[in-house]
């Protein structure tokens, strides 16, 4: 077997010297051994500018991967402006009518105090119905707080007669 130090000409006696436990490169001499290793040393490159090449390759990375990534996701992730509503031609017309329309049914609605319950039923159905289409018609026509104010009024209303036709009517 010849020397591992490719300045080095013998081979390998009884004894091979090795640069550490587990090393592969057989050696002739301990001076055979000392000598590549310290040229070996002189041949690398500096261990500075490695740590520097790595850490300008992992900022790259991080630039040019995952920041675009994170702005993508943001953009995506942010609500979209949210368009103010289009006045609609006759939306005041329209919400009298729907506010005429549920104060009519109401005043119907207490007035029926001795009356048959079908037809109470009935009364509370038409109810329900009106107070849906003005609720459509408040959503369509209104904007700002004054919309959410009104849609919030209506829903509960509207939660509040489905009820009570769930306790009359079935």
């Amino acid at each position: 077997m010849k020397c591992s130090n490719p300045d080095c000409t013998r081979g390998i006696g009884l004894v091979a010297y090795r640069s550490g436990w587990f090393a592969k490169r057989c050696y002739c001499s301990q001076h055979c051994r000392n000598a590549f290793v310290a040229d070996a040393w002189n041949l690398r490159q500096n261990p500075t500018s490695a740590l520097l090449k790595r850490f300008v390759v992992a900022l790259v990375a991080f630039v040019g991967v995952i920041l675009p990534t994170a702005f993508t996701m943001a953009v995506l992730a942010a609500s979209p402006e949210r368009p103010e509503t289009s006045y609609v031609t006759g939306c005041d017309r329209n919400l009298a009518d729907a506010r005429a329309s549920v104060a009519a049914m109401q005043t119907r609605i207490k007035s029926l105090s001795g009356v048959d319950r079908s037809e109470i039923c009935k009364a509370t159905q038409l109810y329900f119905f009106e107070v849906v289409k003005a609720r459509e018609v408040t959503a369509l026509c209104k904007s700002g707080n004054e919309r959410e104010r009104d849609l919030d009024r209506l829903d509960a209303d509207v939660a509040r007669t489905n009820e009570a036709i769930a306790a009359r009517c079935l």
